[in-house]
């Protein structure tokens, strides 16, 4: 059971990682928290938490219905296969800097607008499910068929951490010093997750 609940800290973890490297939720939820404050922030992160938890909880209840296939093995190796492309596109050939975009105002936009935004720009987005069978399957395929409670805790564990890390960044950008270090060593941080993701990859076939 203890080796369960470390690969949900694991994944928990891996999650909030994967926030600091930009993406469609990544760049809404940052460009509006360094333009608007934390409340707006939050509150797209919210929204893009809300559909999270619906794509994480289909995939939880799918997921035990692809592992009784007699092809689900193929699934494994798909959602690999996406993860090392993933971390293939992520991985920085060079230095980038985060385009001063972020740091421009935009018109405020009330807080409702800013979840429905957030929740649509989430759920809208395919290459999340994706995601998060990459990351979820294997676990779901090893832990899942032993504790009738680890789906529902990985769903659980996955959208608080997100939501949790979508309060917390929008809350340090608002710091200066936070978001200057985060606007110069981008290249660094999107290092770090795509050699993450490559791991995980790898650990998601190996048996």
């Amino acid at each position: 059971m203890m080796e369960a609940i470390l690969s949900l800290v694991v994944l928990g973890a891996l999650l909030l990682v994967s926030q600091l490297s930009p993406g469609p939720d990544v760049f809404f939820v940052f460009r509006t928290a360094l333009a608007q404050g934390f409340r707006a922030g939050t509150a797209v992160g919210v929204g893009i938490a809300t559909g999270f938890l619906i794509q994480a909880s289909l995939v939880a209840c799918m997921g035990g219905w692809l592992m009784r296939q007699p092809w689900s093995c193929w699934g494994l190796y798909a959602a690999s296969g996406w993860l090392l492309y993933l971390a293939w596109k992520i991985f920085p050939l060079k230095r980038v800097v985060v385009q001063q975009e972020l740091m421009e105002t935009t018109e405020r936009v009330s807080l409702p607008v800013l979840f429905g935004q957030g929740f649509l720009c989430n759920i809208l987005n395919p290459k999340c499910t994706l995601f998060i069978c990459g990351l979820s399957i294997g676990p779901l395929e090893r832990f899942g068929t032993l504790y009738a409670w680890y789906a529902p805790f990985l769903v659980l564990v996955l959208t608080g951490a997100g939501l949790l890390g979508w309060v917390l960044w929008s809350a340090m950008l608002q710091w200066r010093p936070v978001r200057y270090f985060y606007m110069r060593h981008t290249t660094g941080i999107d290092a770090l997750f795509a050699v993450l993701l490559a791991v995980f990859a790898v650990l998601l076939v190996v048996r």
